[in-house]
C-alpha cells in the first residue's frame, strides 16, 4: 500500500468562458468603467489534467468543450506517455470519458 499514491492519478477538466467577464461598472466616484475580457474571443476554453500526489500530469488547453474526440486524443497524445505499467487513473463520470479507448489504457505497455 506503501507505492499505491505514488502509482493512483486524477482526471479532471475545467472550462472558462471569456464573454461571462464584465466589461463595465462604476468606480467608488460614480463614475463608469468599461473594460474589455482578456484573449478576445468568446468561445470556451477547457483544461484537462492529471493530479498526482506529487505533481500535475499532462496538462491540456483546448479550444472548445470536452467531448469524446478530443478526451480520446487526450489519452493518447498526453496522458498515455507519462503512464507507466501499473499505473491507476480514475475518472469521473463525465459522458465523453465513456470511450472503448479511455477505459483500457494499455497504451503504456
Amino acid at each position: 500500500m506503501r507505492i499505491m499514491p505514488l502509482r493512483i492519478g486524477f482526471i479532471d477538466e475545467t472550462s472558462r468562458k471569456t464573454n461571462m467577464a464584465k466589461t463595465t461598472g462604476w468606480t467608488a466616484k460614480a463614475a463608469r468603467v468599461i473594460d474589455y475580457a482578456p484573449l478576445g474571443h468568446w468561445n470556451p476554453q477547457t483544461f484537462i489534467a492529471a493530479l498526482r500526489h506529487d505533481r500535475l500530469d499532462a496538462p491540456w488547453v483546448i479550444d472548445g468543450a470536452m467531448n469524446r474526440e478530443m478526451f480520446e486524443l487526450y489519452v493518447e497524445t498526453q496522458l498515455a506517455p507519462t503512464l507507466s505499467k501499473g499505473d491507476v487513473i480514475i475518472l469521473d463520470n463525465l459522458s465523453s470519458h465513456k470511450s472503448p479507448i479511455g477505459t483500457h489504457m494499455d497504451m503504456c505497455e
